[in-house]
């Protein structure tokens, strides 16, 4: 599937990812949270809507009252408020409507567009030949009307201005936008322009803006899934090189040539460890690389690599305690021989005399896990030359993308000497 069709299967309902619609929407800005003319969005973008719209119905009211004499021109003042809200509210309706039915993207931009220029013609339509009847009609109610049933006239204009005929047979100034134009069509332009915005137009570029933004996301998380995997591969070429790699055959295999001649028991001891290892490494690495991995069999790795280097260095000695319960707990794959590794090269090897590695695996509070890794090597300051390095960077990078901040690798100098690791992470 393309970035483009994946960024497309948006839930309509559904909050936009807030890489698309931002952090820190405030209460006039809320509906941008929201796909372009779903309900939520039309429900949030309402509010601010309304707002504005009385507002502008405040700013036409307040002169009308004054500049006319006689009774409220209540008329007016209500189709100016029909004009205002029915695009308000039947335009995201009919948009929501639409966008429901799951049309192709360009199909369904053409229906939105040919949707909204209808009902801005029928406001206009109702603003030429409708509001005259209406206002009418109300002033007949109200008794807003002459002895011959004629009411006062008072045309109202949406951001253009507020005459009366006689004004308009005195010469009332043009505006300057629409110069050379009667009022009226000046008043009906202005009045499509708005009912145009309010209907929702400006959420037509919205959309775009929504779906290019969406489209963008689904490759920059593609591109990072693929990173991800391409990290995940480099760990497991890093810890299979390390087990598998020339030197470390060559030097357990010179090791068993030099204690053939001095010490057949141990030689013979030696190829049996370095058989019970590759049996034990090689068809884990290929099966439990991925989320299957189980505590146990991950020791089980690591059992096998320590026992083959106390076979290599006498000098070695180490303790695995694994409770009962914890063999089948899920376990990120490949990380705890990273750890072992670790200690091995430098902690046990750069030491003179006798080193031990023990490795204790322990419930660390409800669902939670820890295994540690530690030696009385070296200590830490060889150790930590390698502390950002490959095997270590991957492991910290694999955690969070796994479990987030919910697991970590931690690392800690021991009172007598040499490093623990500590490994952390949720059974869920």
């Amino acid at each position: 599937m393309s970035s483009a069709a994946t960024a497309l299967t948006q839930p309509l309902e559904a909050p936009l990812p807030s890489e698309v619609a931002g952090r820190g929407q405030g209460w006039f800005t809320e509906y941008r949270r929201y796909p372009v003319f779903s309900s939520h969005w039309g429900r949030a973008r309402l509010r601010p809507y309304l707002l504005v719209i009385g507002l502008i119905l405040v700013s036409l009211l307040i002169p009308t009252v004054m500049d006319t004499a006689g009774p409220l021109p209540l008329g007016g003042f209500v189709t100016v408020a029909l004009q205002l809200l029915v695009p308000t509210l039947a335009g995201p309706w009919l948009c929501l409507q639409v966008r429901r039915r799951g049309l192709a993207p360009k199909r369904e931009w053409t229906t939105l567009v040919a949707v909204l220029v209808t009902l801005v013609l029928a406001v206009m339509a109702f603003q030429e030949w409708g509001s005259e009847p209406v206002k009418q009609w109300l002033a007949e109610q109200t008794g807003a009307v002459d002895a011959q049933g004629k009411r006062k006239k008072v045309i109202m204009a949406i951001g253009v201005s507020v005459t009366t005929p006689d004004d308009q047979a005195k010469g009332t100034p043009r505006d300057k936008m629409g110069e050379g134009l009667p009022t009226r069509w000046t008043n009906l332009l202005s009045g499509a322009f708005v009912s145009f915005w309010l209907a929702g137009g400006v959420g037509l570029w919205g959309l775009r803006r929504e779906r290019q933004a969406l489209e963008s996301l689904a490759r920059e998380r593609e591109l990072a899934r693929a990173q991800a995997q391409r990290r995940e591969a480099e760990l497991q070429l890093s810890v299979l090189a390390a087990q598998v790699e020339p030197h470390f055959l060559f030097n357990t295999l010179a090791g068993v040539r030099s204690a053939i001649a001095t010490d057949p028991t141990r030689a013979s001891d030696m190829i049996d460890s370095l058989v019970n290892y590759l049996r034990a490494a090689i068809p884990r690495l290929r099966s439990d690389g991925g989320a299957d991995a189980t505590l146990g069999s991950q020791l089980d790795i690591v059992r096998a690599y320590l026992a083959l280097m106390q076979a290599r260095m006498p000098r070695l000695s180490h303790e695995i305690n694994l409770p009962a319960d914890l063999a089948a707990a899920p376990c990120p794959p490949l990380m705890l021989i990273s750890l072992a590794e670790n200690a091995i090269k430098h902690g046990a090897e750069p030491k003179i005399g006798p080193v031990h590695i023990h490795i204790e695996a322990r419930h660390a509070g409800p669902g939670r896990v820890e295994v540690t890794v530690a030696d009385n090597g070296a200590g830490f300051s060889e150790q930590a030359q390698s502390g950002g390095g490959l095997g270590l960077t991957n492991i910290r990078e694999r955690l969070r993308q796994m479990h987030g901040e919910r697991a970590s690798l931690t690392l800690r100098a021991q009172p007598a000497g040499g490093v623990a690791a500590t490994l952390a992470w949720p059974l869920d």
